[in-house]
């Protein structure tokens, strides 16, 4: 099994439990803030199966239904976890501004503190997994543990609120809790229409790929370098130009050698490229 599927997996296991002991404990204390975590873990542990499989699905090679792989599939599954965010922000919000208007219940127990800070803990290990994942699937789950974090530390400061006397705290810090879950949906949602829209790569990844390419031997300069996101992945198209005496066998070969060593790059799926003279006009 891929580490990234072990990752996402062994998330969706622990988001399982802690849904469980937050909704016992939203029964229990009757806390908002705990009804907004129990929601967020469930919905936690049925984005991370989405996750997972299609993490697996992404992995599968290019075949003649898919020339350029199935590289689109992880932001498809982002997307999910971006309406997943979606739907638990409303049900966060609705809760909060029902219980503002009916009253809030809520009451401190120490177990109820022990239960946000033991999923603050475990979001933060999350997030330091997948910091440098350039995976969607992974980044995916980086930011919504990200949230999560944000969201505990709220949490742990509504405990306080209600253990001080101010009983409506719980409450009415779910509302800025259920605003900022939207907001990171939005924002994850955003980031892979991009790459299913065929969104070009960072100016300054164009930058090392021209620079790679123009180190191949034989390689006089890099005319122009073009690219489009393929999901987590993307295209290449690259315009070289090669000394005019060589014979056009030659300059094929040179070709060949930029291909190559353009796809060799973890996040290029494929490159052509087009091989003129640098004697020839613009």
């Amino acid at each position: 099994m891929h580490s990234a599927q072990k990752i996402i997996l062994a998330t969706a296991s622990v988001s399982g439990l802690f849904a469980v002991a937050l909704g016992l404990a939203w029964r229990v204390y009757s806390s908002e803030l705990a009804q907004a975590q129990a929601a967020d873990s469930l919905l936690d542990f049925a984005g991370a199966f989405v996750l997972a499989w299609v993490v697996r699905v992404a992995e599968q090679p290019r075949d003649d239904n898919h020339p350029w792989g199935h590289g689109r599939a992880e932001p498809l599954g982002a997307l999910a976890v971006a309406m997943f965010a979606a739907m638990l922000a409303l049900r966060v919000g609705q809760g909060a501004v029902q219980a503002l208007w009916q009253g809030s219940l809520v009451q401190s127990d120490p177990l109820l503190l022990q239960v946000f800070l033991g999923k603050v803990l475990f979001k933060a290990g999350v997030v330091a997994w997948c910091r440098s994942a350039r995976s969607p699937a992974l980044r995916a789950l980086s930011v919504d543990a990200q949230n999560d974090v944000l969201v505990g530390l709220l949490s742990v400061a509504g405990y306080f609120a209600v253990w001080a006397g101010y009983k409506n705290g719980d409450a009415v810090l779910a509302l800025p809790v259920a605003v900022w879950i939207g907001w990171s949906g939005f924002r994850l949602a955003r980031e892979n229409i991009d790459l299913l829209m065929g969104h070009a790569p960072p100016r300054s990844r164009q930058v090392e790929l021209q620079m790679l390419a123009a180190q191949v031997p034989g390689v006089s300069s890099v005319h122009e370098l073009r690219g489009q996101h393929l999901g987590p992945q993307f295209s290449l198209q690259v315009r070289v130009l090669v000394p005019g005496e060589l014979t056009v066998r030659a300059g094929h070969d040179i070709g060949e050698l930029v291909r190559a060593r353009l796809e060799a790059e973890p996040d290029v799926t494929d490159c052509s490229v087009q091989v003129d003279s640098a004697d020839s006009p613009p």
